[in-house]
């Protein structure tokens, strides 16, 4: 019962918060928003490095899980449906966090029905967002038609990105 009253809040949530307003100034770094029970952290964050030429340090990477850490110590880098009050409100340090951050791009790589990765999509501030064709365009500036397990992603949206930014 609690969680479909939670769900229900964090779906009116993400449908009446509006994008934040972008300041003159846009971040130096990069986001990135991943569904951690099929995409590997760290070869997202090896694919960024390689096809953006930036370092490690101005790469956030920020994962949800379903399943996992329900019962374990989860790390810094995911979050869970948990981590959102009963009202679908970020509760915790690690959204705050990833929050606190002004981006030069967010690269949305999830697929569709992610209700806790689209609603912080839609609340961090970026000056360009970048997701899958098959994700809620509402959060996205920026759709590729590509398969979600496609990791061509980084590769093929680079090449868009370099001429728009």
């Amino acid at each position: 019962m609690l969680n479909s009253i939670q769900t229900y809040f964090l779906r009116k949530n993400l449908e009446s918060s509006k994008p934040p307003k972008i300041n003159d100034k846009p971040g130096s770094k990069i986001g990135v928003l991943y569904n951690d029970d099929v995409s590997d952290r760290y070869q997202l964050q090896q694919l960024i490095e390689k096809n953006f030429k930036v370092k490690t340090s101005e790469i956030n990477l920020l994962g949800f899980s379903r399943h996992r850490y329900d019962r374990v110590e989860k790390p810094d880098f995911v979050f869970i449906k948990k981590d959102f009050s009963l009202f679908g409100q970020p509760k915790s340090e690690t959204i705050t966090e990833f929050l606190s951050h002004k981006y030069k791009l967010l690269f949305n790589f999830f697929g569709k029905d992610e209700l806790c990765l689209e609603i912080v999509a839609q609340h961090t501030e970026a000056k360009l967002k970048v997701g899958l064709h098959e994700s809620n365009e509402k959060v996205n500036d920026l759709l590729l038609a590509l398969d979600s397990k496609n990791l061509d992603f980084f590769e093929e949206s680079s090449k868009y990105i370099k001429h728009i930014i």
